[in-house]
């Protein structure tokens, strides 16, 4: 893909601003003493930093800015506090980026799943302008790819953030598939996590995956302190490529040799596993039997979502009964699979897990196994009721 042209450029972008420096014979030392200068003084003017050479003050002041982006829009829900930020890129492209906020409360009245709960605000970022994945039950999706985000377009998402309140975690789980858009991810947690950025401890981000494999094995190389998320939503081969259609590239006996390569390296040895809830589809006592015989013996914790949804699903998904997910959760605990339901956090704003996207697009994305799709077929949906494991 084309990389987005940014003029100027973000000053939190590492790899603009280093090449910057050492293209006007500046040693990069100065990047740390530039960016703790502005996120103190976001409002200083760039060729006013003080303790940096003169000849690169205005270059500096002509080839990058503070802040790239701009928040357009923030909507707060009624139900938590949650809060749905659209920022708007240089560009024109928009993304989305939501501070979650946990109430610290349990939601059931026995106050189930107690020990999960905890008053914080987790920042849960994108990394690209839309996705090319086309995942059936995620509104990102119906939007195509756009773009990667620059590392810098990243951060900023944090500094917009942060005026807002604190952020106690980062979460990759927003617009785009973050190991897609792997060297800006990459880059972008190396600015999270520097102290004389954002200090953001190495524990407190997780980067969910739908399984891009080679990038999964890359990223424990590269980072191995930051946590992985698994983005699983079906327990059969056949079943999942309907529901995401990558897994036709990256078969799940794959993605699960790599969960386990990754919990053996992981000191506390446990996989975050999310799996998304459609009515009829996934949600069968079955479909559970089948989940808790592909992770069993495995270290994952499973993220049970029920399905958000969204006006232009063309899949018509529907949300199970409370009842349903209590029974799929039932036979997962009764196996001694260690579950857990995610709550459903700003809902009434679109800002719920799988609810990101500017809509207003007609038709779904072409399935990426198959370019050759004619745009005049109708899609198909998922059969309801449980497929036939094609584990051997």
């Amino acid at each position: 893909m084309v990389r987005r042209q940014l003029r100027p450029k973000p000053l939190l972008d590492e790899p603009s601003l280093r090449s910057f420096l050492v293209g006007h014979g500046v040693k990069p030392v100065h990047m740390s003493k530039i960016w703790r200068h502005m996120l103190a003084n976001p409002d200083c003017p760039l060729d006013e930093i003080p303790g940096i050479p003169d000849r690169i003050r205005l270059p500096l002041k002509e080839e990058f800015t503070f802040l790239t982006s701009t928040v357009a829009t923030t909507l707060e829900s009624e139900i938590d506090g949650t809060i749905k930020l659209l920022v708007r890129l240089q560009d024109g492209g928009e993304i989305e980026c939501v501070l979650i906020h946990h109430t610290g409360e349990a939601e059931d009245p026995a106050a189930r799943q107690a020990d999960r709960c905890g008053q914080r605000d987790t920042l849960c970022v994108s990394s690209q302008v839309g996705c090319r994945l086309g995942c059936t039950f995620c509104a990102t999706g119906t939007m195509g790819l756009q773009g990667n985000l620059w590392a810098g377009e990243i951060q900023e998402q944090l500094v917009h953030a942060r005026r807002l309140r604190p952020v106690s975690n980062i979460v990759f789980m927003g617009m785009g598939e973050p190991l897609e858009n792997y060297e800006g991810v990459v880059n972008a947690i190396r600015g999270l996590v520097d102290v004389q950025r954002f200090g953001v401890a190495p524990s407190s981000i997780t980067v969910s995956t739908v399984g891009i494999v080679n990038n999964m094995r890359r990223f424990m190389d590269d980072l191995p302190k930051i946590k992985l998320a698994i983005s699983l939503h079906a327990p059969t081969q056949e079943l999942r490529e309907q529901i995401v259609p990558v897994g036709k590239t990256f078969k799940l006996d794959a993605l699960m040799e790599v969960l386990d390569e990754y919990a053996e390296r992981n000191s506390k040895g446990m996989v975050m596993v999310s799996y998304v809830l459609l009515a009829g589809v996934n949600d069968t006592d079955e479909c559970a039997q089948q989940l808790c015989e592909l992770v069993k013996g495995r270290p994952v914790i499973v993220n049970l979502i029920p399905y958000n949804p969204f006006e232009e699903n063309v899949y018509r998904y529907e949300t199970p009964t409370d009842e349903r997910v209590d029974e799929f959760l039932k036979v997962l605990s009764e196996a001694d699979i260690r579950v857990f339901q995610r709550r459903h956090h700003g809902r009434d704003i679109g800002a719920a897990c799988g609810q990101l996207a500017k809509l207003g697009r007609q038709g779904p994305v072409r399935d990426i196994e198959n370019f050759t799709l004619e745009k005049e077929r109708a899609p198909q949906a998922p059969a309801r009721g449980p497929v036939a494991s094609s584990r051997a």
